[in-house]
């Protein structure tokens, strides 16, 4: 009985010590997670989960590893901020932004306001790091990006046909595709604008949008690369852009709208080495 006492008063004192363990993981844990800048809570807003999308030249085999096919960007695991410091992003005022907001600090950019898919290949194109005017060609060999983010097409959509700038995007790929063979090609499709944007000049129409964005798609599976469906994470039901995210013009986002922009970054991402090279028809090809 004495024994069993004995027992009984230690364990009233040392009770405490089978916490540790617990009190370890929790820690340990709560660091992993904060490194992960709460990502994984961010990723689980996007309830959309696009499946990888590798369609056929014709073939009529969706077999990318056969077709030679571009590829739509679909959800995937978070990952830290670390991930974009290879990475570069090209566009015109909307990509400018990228500068002005913290949550971007470290990413590099180039921009040019009011350039389109047609002008951008002879364009100066500030850049983030220097402050240089360079061209598109000096710029992303300045950078040397693993991957190349580029958002361009609204400017233009108010006067171009949709054929004419897709047909200046195709060229704008290829030319950097062939400068830049080790480089990750992802083209963003552009953002919706407000409702009253549209109604005040028709050629901002969500049909418009709706046209140029489903052949920027089928032009980035076509020539090989990344698509990244950025319109997504913006439209509501309606087609256009929700003024939670809007900047007052309704054209480009407010500080909401960054932070929307940059959590659908995060949690839509591409690994590894190129999986296309230029082929001896000096078109893109895939590596089987």
């Amino acid at each position: 009985m004495q024994k069993r006492e004995s027992f009984l008063e230690g364990f009233r004192r040392c009770w405490w010590l089978l916490l540790l363990p617990v009190i370890f993981f929790s820690a340990a844990a709560a660091f992993f997670f904060n490194g992960r800048e709460g990502y994984p809570d961010r990723c689980a807003s996007f309830v959309t989960d696009i499946e990888a999308v590798a369609v056929s030249r014709g073939s009529g085999d969706s077999s990318a590893a056969r077709s030679g096919g571009g590829i739509e960007i679909a959800l995937s695991e978070p990952v830290s901020r670390d991930y974009f410091n290879d990475a570069l992003f090209l566009g015109d005022s909307i990509t400018s932004g990228l500068t002005i907001y913290d949550m971007f600090e470290g990413f590099n950019a180039i921009y040019k306001v009011g350039v389109n898919p047609m002008s951008a290949a002879y364009s100066d194109f500030t850049t983030t790091s220097s402050g240089r005017d360079l061209t598109l060609s000096e710029a992303v060999k300045y950078y040397s990006p693993r991957k190349l983010y580029i958002m361009l097409g609204t400017n233009g959509i108010d006067w171009a046909t949709t054929d004419e700038l897709l047909e200046g995007y195709r060229e704008l790929i290829l030319t950097l595709k062939t400068e830049n063979p080790d480089c990750l090609i992802i083209v963003q499709s552009i953002p919706p604008v407000s409702l009253w944007v549209a109604e005040d000049d028709p050629s901002f129409s969500k049909d418009n949008f709706d046209r140029f964005n489903h052949g920027l798609k089928q032009m980035c599976i076509d020539t090989g690369i990344y698509f990244l469906d950025i319109n997504a994470a913006f439209t509501t039901p309606d087609g256009y852009l929700s003024q939670d995210y809007a900047a007052p013009d309704g054209i480009h986002f407010g500080y909401d709208g960054y932070q929307k922009w940059y959590d659908y970054l995060m949690c839509h991402t591409v690994h590894g080495s190129s999986v296309f090279s230029i082929g001896e028809s000096g078109y893109l090809v895939f590596n089987a």
